[in-house]
């Protein structure tokens, strides 16, 4: 058994008038080159002809623009990636 075997935490939060999604891995974490365009559409660092990514620009629209949320990414000094997702009580009309 590794020391520190790969793992994903999952948590959730009410915060005032939003729910809180945080999704947090202990890989090596993802450049910040990288991270600052993950949200991009059409944004992929596989080879032409290898597929086109994650959906992350999917995910970013439809938690920002149907859900008035936010989804941003963040290396923290945990080491890993973490992903959060905040959306709000109340969606936009």
């Amino acid at each position: 058994v590794a020391a520190d075997p790969s793992r994903i935490v999952i948590t959730t939060a009410l915060l005032n008038n939003s729910v809180e999604i945080k999704i947090h891995d202990n890989g090596p974490g993802i450049p910040a080159n990288i991270r600052d365009r993950l949200f991009d559409p059409f944004f992929t660092t596989k080879p032409v002809g290898k597929g086109t990514g994650l959906g992350l620009s999917i995910s970013y629209q439809i938690v920002t623009e149907k859900h008035g949320g936010t989804l941003t990414c963040t290396a923290p000094d945990s080491g890993g990636t973490c992903f959060t997702i905040l959306i709000p009580f109340r969606q936009p009309s």
